[in-house]
């Protein structure tokens, strides 16, 4: 049985998939993952799913979503369906993918989805191992060797033949041979963050509230909010993951710690059930790409800012790119932003903190660094 997880994100196609492969040997772990995150957790529970389908986001979360789901497995056959056309792609990028990801199928859905390509790829199962063969060594053949040669290697009539030490011959081979040189790879270092300790606001709370929002949209506030919920809750914390963003993708998450899609909350109230409760505020502000603020996201609820400022610890997600270091810096510049930015702050990148921004005395985390999961285990998990 070839078993699919797929997010589509296109409901009419999985339906109509759902009834064409009633007399394959195929079925869905997964019918389809309304996020992300459940993708991801779904992959983690299923580590040994044949095919996965995955449609092309934002490049960067795209990539790093292939980066995670080929470190669960690396023989799952991924297909990534890309919108528009063939022509529209560069051979380099789509190269990128296959070297990179081991990314064999690519589909454009430019003209629509083909429900049987869909379905032959699918019929493929798991990327097949391909062994390479290779061609045995033939034995090198001695040249046969006339009389005089072999009278030249006799020894003197007068001198004793010298036996032959096998050790000694074996050790000058060994000195003889160059080593293979190779330059070893370097290792990753974490950044190093301005201020010497994290120091939580309202130390002595028996119930800590970390609150999560981006500077932009794409910035991983859903999943690093997961995430955390997931890895505390795995220590044995008793762990609320709350979504205030609009949105409703908590529904879909199944896991340690509980969660809950909600419009407005009572914190007070929560805070004696739970050692831990994580806020999820998603994207409230509008920041150009120059750094000037255009007011809250549509439909935002401005009071949700208010439990940032309260909180114990709070993340602010965002992206080292050029196109978005501005956005960050909007809240490291700003005369209201930067009076309360303390260090309970912290500054998490998809990668390592831009040189630019280092300059500002605030926490600054590459969130995939060993670091920050210290961080987050020496406040947390060390009494």
């Amino acid at each position: 049985m070839i078993s699919v997880i797929s997010a589509f994100k296109n409901q009419a196609i999985q339906n109509e998939l759902r009834r064409d492969i009633e007399n394959h040997n195929i079925s869905f772990m997964c019918d389809d993952c309304a996020n992300t995150v459940m993708l991801l957790m779904e992959v983690e529970q299923n580590p040994n799913v044949d095919v996965i389908f995955i449609r092309h986001a934002e490049r960067r979360d795209t990539d790093t979503h292939l980066e995670q789901i080929r470190s669960i497995s690396k023989d799952v056959r991924i297909v990534l369906i890309i919108s528009g056309l063939r022509k529209q792609y560069v051979q380099s990028q789509l190269d990128g993918y296959r070297k990179r990801y081991n990314i064999e199928d690519i589909i454009f859905e430019g003209k629509g989805l083909d429900k049987l390509e869909i379905l032959s790829i699918m019929n493929k199962g798991r990327i097949a191992e391909t062994e390479q063969a290779t061609e045995a060594e033939q034995p090198v053949k001695e040249t046969e060797k006339t009389e005089v040669e072999i009278l030249k290697e006799k020894p003197p009539v007068n001198e004793p033949a010298k036996e032959l030490n096998v050790e000694q011959e074996n050790l000058k081979k060994i000195k003889s041979e160059k080593p293979k040189s190779y330059k070893p790879k370097k290792p990753v270092s974490d950044i190093k963050r301005k201020n010497k300790k994290v120091l939580p606001y309202k130390i002595s709370d028996k119930c800590w509230v970390i609150s999560v929002f981006g500077t932009t949209h794409g910035a991983g506030v859903t999943n690093m909010t997961a995430s955390l919920a997931e890895y505390l809750a795995g220590n044995g914390k008793r762990v609320l993951a709350l979504n205030l963003s609009g949105g409703d993708e908590f529904r879909y998450i199944k896991g340690q710690a509980e969660y809950r899609d909600v419009k407005s909350l009572n914190i007070s109230e929560l805070k004696k059930d739970y050692d831990i409760i994580l806020i999820d505020l998603g994207v409230p502000y509008r920041i150009s790409s120059g750094g000037a603020f255009n007011g809250y996201s549509n439909g935002y609820d401005y009071r949700n800012i208010e439990l940032l400022k309260k909180s114990s610890l709070q993340i602010i997600m965002s992206l080292s790119d050029a196109w978005h270091i501005k956005k960050c810096e909007y809240f490291l510049s700003d005369e209201t932003w930067a009076g309360k930015i303390s260090n309970s702050y912290i500054f998490l990148f998809d990668t390592e903190p831009p040189k630019s921004l280092q300059k500002y005395m605030v926490n600054q985390f590459d969130r995939n660094s060993q670091s920050f999961a210290n961080e987050i285990a020496e406040l947390f998990l060390m009494e």
